[in-house]
């Protein structure tokens, strides 16, 4: 054939194979296991005269291989249909759930609760929940609100193994009620199965997850779903810090089931790893339940190992943190005061986009001592390192704990001033 006759030959096979891919596309749109656009994409490459004998070769193969790949279940991307710089897929087997939950069940416990004294009163204020081994040599997590009658009024725990059969006596070796996070110890004769501890700092809504534990007492069981939100506030979930401390834990929020007796348990991601620890549910809602993220739990456990308790900054300050919504309505109050002269003439401080926001500083506190002001924008810390941006309230409590007894700088952005200032402040704890 002659260059014309090839060049309609290779524009009508491409035209077919667009088609063709173009229905692919759309079963795979409806499994969700592909979007349509990368798949398209992936015939940009044929609409080339170098393509001519691969259009021709392999178009029906191409064709046969993606209809497979979008109908066995047991792939998630079809090879070439990726950038390279786009996160690897992972493979997934129809098996997945059951082969993370099996990475971690050995290590699962059910822990019950049977308050000191004896009668019906005190049986019927037991308590049981879950937990999972995170030592060999016996240290077992769970939520504190699981055993807090026996950290408190000495109980009996009594932690079941997951062959349902042994069962050890266990003792609260450190709870902390504010982070619901508490380590009970139980002596075994021989090591026991541990679970492995993952990371939930690179989590992202829409992720797999997998929810272990002993909801309404019945051991072993398997949960599936997937991460709904993440970093969920404690404020945006109705809750109050009525223990004298603030409380900056940022759940983890999913769908898979969990119900009472689940608290304490494990929830993994498809590798078995535990990325949290199932805490709560919303009460009346189906589909809608809380975990501890797994790197607060390292952080809080390292404390209560190190000091018998967790070491909660306090500075004396009050904040907000600021976003351009709210920067935005802070300065419009504070212009329509300044228009109707209640600041006696004198000039309205602007407000920047982000950082925290002084509201109130304690007297006689840490800050005040440093010489910090109402209206002040925290923006940055450093403490023997490079300076780090503070935009939440998290990042300044998480950056304060590892300084308690000591000082830090934090970096100030006040009004009127051409340059941000640095002040220095002890970080003094807060007695919880």
């Amino acid at each position: 054939r002659n260059t014309k006759q090839s060049g309609r030959a290779c524009e009508a096979c491409c035209e077919a194979l667009t088609l063709a891919l173009g229905a692919v596309s759309k079963t795979l749109e409806r499994t969700r296991y592909m979007n349509a656009a990368r798949l398209l994409h992936a015939t940009k490459f044929l609409r080339t005269r170098s393509a001519v004998g691969a259009l021709r070769a392999g178009a029906a193969t191409a064709v046969a291989a993606a209809v497979a790949t979008s109908t066995s279940g047991t792939a998630f991307a079809v090879a070439g249909c990726q950038s390279a710089e786009s996160r690897a897929a992972i493979p997934l087997s129809s098996s997945f759930i059951a082969d993370a939950a099996a990475r971690v069940a050995p290590a699962l416990v059910n822990i019950s609760v049977q308050p000191a004294g004896s009668g019906l009163r005190a049986a019927m204020q037991g308590a049981s929940g879950s937990g999972f081994v995170v030592d060999p040599s016996g240290l077992v997590l769970t939520n504190c609100h699981v055993v807090r009658d026996a950290a408190a009024r000495g109980g009996t725990v009594t932690v079941t193994l997951s062959d349902g059969v042994t069962r050890l006596r266990g003792v609260v070796e450190h709870s902390d009620a504010i982070s619901d996070i508490a380590v009970v110890r139980v002596n075994h004769h021989a090591a026991l199965p541990a679970a492995e501890l993952g990371s939930s700092s690179d989590l992202r809504p829409g992720e797999f997850v997998v929810a272990l534990g002993a909801p309404l007492g019945l051991t072993n069981s398997v949960s599936f779903g997937i991460v709904s939100a993440i970093e969920r506030t404690r404020s945006e979930l109705g809750l109050h810090d009525s223990l004298g401390a603030r409380n900056t834990t940022a759940y983890i929020q999913t769908d898979a089931s969990i119900n009472s007796g689940n608290s304490g348990g494990p929830l993994l991601d498809v590798h078995g790893r535990v990325i949290g620890v199932n805490t709560m549910k919303a009460m009346g809602m189906d589909g809608i339940a809380f975990a501890v993220p797994i790197d607060e739990v390292k952080r809080v456990v390292r404390q209560l190992t190190a000091h018998g308790r967790v070491l909660r900054p306090y500075l004396g300050l009050k904040f907000i943190e600021l976003s351009e919504p709210v920067a935005e309505e802070l300065n419009a109050r504070a212009a329509e005061k300044e228009s109707r002269g209640l600041f006696g003439g004198g000039h309205v401080a602007r407000v920047p986009a982000r950082g925290l926001y002084v509201m109130h500083v304690t007297p006689g506190s840490p800050a005040q001592r440093a010489g910090f002001r109402i209206g002040d924008t925290i923006v940055g810390m450093r403490a023997g390192s490079p300076a780090a941006e503070v935009v939440s309230t998290k990042q300044m409590v998480d950056g304060l704990s590892e300084h308690v007894g000591g000082q830090v700088e934090l970096e100030v952005s006040r009004d009127g001033e051409k340059a941000n200032s640095w002040l220095e402040v002890t970080v003094e704890t807060m007695q919880t």
